[in-house]
């Protein structure tokens, strides 16, 4: 299940950062800051966070109805229609509010076991976080306060996140779980506006939970 997370966990922040076409400052400093590299940067870098997965399975759960669009409206605070589906090397997301400033995106893909899900877990956490590097446009700055979550499915974890685009505030909001061999991630990035609480990103976690077998 490799690659999963860090392909996935950056859709929702490129997405609206391809939408808003710009670069910027960034933020105050927090648990973990990460910032564009320079055009030197290794491209082995890139290709690791890139390379298909060896143990992912093809997956049968749809993940615009693992989170609905109702769900995903009433924690962005706004109104999606349907969502657009994609695949991902055996992968599933669906896309809410795609090219606007309020994106909100649902991931699911599953390992060949949950034995292989847990041992890729670290390293699809860290692979997010070199995925998110890779995307910023040059010059911007995120700051990520990663926190693990007790009590909800195998293994979980919500992520934070600030910056700024041209003066304009961005927030970032996800959760990532992990329910046997099945991986799900949300997460919502909106421009100008507040992006879904931790609380709440759990509320509706368990919600979705219910749904994977």
């Amino acid at each position: 299940m490799r690659r999963t997370a860090a392909a996935f966990a950056v859709t929702a922040s490129a997405l609206l950062l391809a939408a808003c076409g710009s670069s910027g400052n960034s933020s105050s400093a927090s648990s973990a800051q990460t910032s564009a590299p320079s055009s030197a940067a290794p491209a082995a870098t890139t290709q690791n966070a890139a390379a298909p997965s060896q143990s992912a399975a093809a997956t049968s759960l749809d993940p615009c109805q693992l989170v609905t669009s109702s769900e995903a409206s009433s924690l962005a605070g706004t109104t999606y229609g349907s969502g657009q589906e994609e695949t991902d090397n055996g992968g599933k997301r669906c896309v809410y509010g795609s090219g606007t400033t309020n994106v909100f995106t649902v991931e699911v893909a599953q390992a060949q076991d949950s034995a292989t899900a847990q041992a890729d877990w670290a390293q699809d956490q860290s692979e997010a976080q070199a995925a998110v590097e890779q995307k910023l446009p040059s010059g911007v700055n995120v700051t990520l306060d990663t926190q693990n979550v007790t009590g909800l499915a195998d293994r979980a974890a919500t992520a934070t996140g600030s910056t700024s685009i041209d003066g304009q505030a961005v927030g970032f909001s996800g959760i990532y779980l992990l329910k046997g061999a099945t991986f799900l991630a949300f997460q919502d990035v909106q421009l100008g506006s507040a992006a879904p609480t931790a609380s709440a990103m759990q509320t509706e976690a368990a919600t979705a939970l219910a749904r994977v077998p």
